[in-house]
């Protein structure tokens, strides 16, 4: 009897060992499973001189955030993607991780985050240093300020454009491009430009400022004329920076003309220094299509219901200030298509205030069709959403775009609930610009708006 039992306890023993040796064989880790979807993901943002917090490139930086990554891809905050699926278009740079992917953290989490064998550590993307566009190599050309500029400590900058001439004498067409600051802490945004020429009555200074002729006046101003000379190429702010196109589309870049980085800078409570720049890849071939970026408005916008239409000479309507203590304020705008228009991506850019976002086009039969809806908009992360396949809007389509902000003590990033909202350049102030992008044929570029 006593030898029936101790064959029993052995038995029991092994079978418990075995399952724990199996659940031991399944459960995943760093090196074999969790790396490649981190390197994957998340490092061309979590690495050393990257906005992120922390860097994620060895096991030994990632596991003392082992939960707290857990928590964040569950949750969906991580990696950033705020276009609803249900609601929008398919986009090709949708960021969000796979449902195995986040049971795959999850359970490495859960299990205590083992290291697991260095064998199985794949190597990290390559990067190359300071860019995040990651597979074509250093840039053909970088475009950068002459010169370092230097930010005060403190005071309201106003926005200004430092003017370089390309230095080709035949056309380029550009495949990708990337806008990258040289001081991040400093920088609200660089956004690039190009124009066939300098502004009337200017000359260059030292700094690649236009110089009044007559006097020593800066036009440091993202003016009327400005934005209806410039074709906007690219730009840097939080969640974006870089552009990539499809074969057979890119951006003309003709010689002679001028790249303008239009600088907005934010003062840190010291002195700061800035010397942004501008990365160019090539097509080696001409380009059919021409890519240009403008925002989604004629001119009209309706708010709570009153048509307001723009004053001659301007782009965009005077529209009220948003009123203090509105956790729900609504502005309508439209685009009008008076021929089949390619469009490539779209973008809903707005300051603190900004709460949710619709795209919706509307066809000439009067059918409707929502392209993005962006029920959570984060000022940090401003995205493109890229469509999967250019989508053609119809000769006589609309493209409606509808914005609600949030002015109330309910939004935590509200500077102060208790003023209206001015629509200017600042962070604390406010802006409603329903980006897109569109194809025409090759020619002289087209004029855009500004961000």
């Amino acid at each position: 009897m006593r030898s029936i039992r101790m064959f029993v306890t052995v038995l029991l023993l092994g079978l418990v060992s075995g399952a724990t040796a199996g659940a031991a064989e399944e459960m995943p880790t760093f090196t074999k499973d969790v790396a490649p979807i981190l390197f994957g993901n998340c490092v061309v943002c979590h690495r050393a001189g990257e906005v992120a917090p922390m860097a994620l490139t060895s096991y030994q930086a990632v596991r003392p955030w082992a939960r707290a990554i857990k928590d964040k891809v569950v949750s969906r905050e991580m990696p950033p993607w705020h276009a609803d699926p249900a609601g929008s278009l398919d986009f090709k740079n949708d960021r969000r991780l796979s449902q195995a992917d986040v049971d795959t953290i999850a359970a490495w989490a859960d299990g205590g985050a083992p290291e697991g064998n260095a064998v199985d550590l794949p190597a990290l993307p390559p990067i190359p240093a300071g860019w995040q566009i990651r597979d074509l190599g250093e840039p053909d050309a970088v475009v950068r300020m002459p010169q370092p500029e230097e930010i005060p400590a403190s005071g309201e900058l106003p926005m200004t454009n430092y003017y370089i001439r390309a230095p080709w004498d035949e056309p380029k067409y550009a495949q990708a491009l990337e806008s990258k600051p040289g001081n991040r802490v400093v920088t609200h945004h660089t956004v690039a430009y190009i124009r066939s020429g300098l502004p009337p009555g200017t000359r260059l200074d030292e700094k690649g400022l236009a110089v009044r002729d007559t006097s020593i006046e800066v036009d440091r101003n993202a003016s009327f004329e400005f934005a209806q000379r410039s074709v906007k190429l690219t730009g840097y702010a939080p969640g974006k920076g870089y552009k990539r196109y499809p074969e057979g589309a890119g951006r003309v870049l003709p010689p002679d003309w001028y790249f303008v980085l239009n600088q907005h800078y934010q003062p840190t409570g010291k002195p700061e220094t800035d010397q942004s720049e501008l990365g160019l890849w090539f097509h080696d071939e001409p380009i059919d299509i021409d890519v240009n970026e403008v925002g989604a408005s004629d001119g009209i916008s309706i708010v709570e219901g009153e048509e307001m239409v723009a004053e001659t000479g301007r782009r965009r309507p005077v529209v009220p200030n948003i009123p203090p203590f509105t956790d729900d304020w609504k502005i309508v705008t439209m685009k009008v298509f008076p021929e089949d228009t390619t469009v490539f991506s779209l973008s809903p850019h707005a300051h603190l205030r900004g709460k949710r976002f619709i795209y919706t086009l509307v066809r000439p039969d009067g059918t409707e069709q929502t392209l993005l809806t962006v029920p959570q908009y984060d000022f940090n992360w401003q995205t493109f959403y890229e469509l999967t396949e250019p989508m053609v809007f119809p000769a006589g389509s609309k493209l409606v775009t509808v914005g609600y902000y949030d002015n109330s003590v309910k939004n935590r990033y509200n500077p102060s609930p208790d003023k209206e909202v001015y629509w200017a350049e600042q962070s604390w102030d406010e802006m409603f610009i329903p980006f897109f992008e569109y194809g025409v044929a090759t020619e002289a570029p087209k004029g855009s708006t500004q961000d």
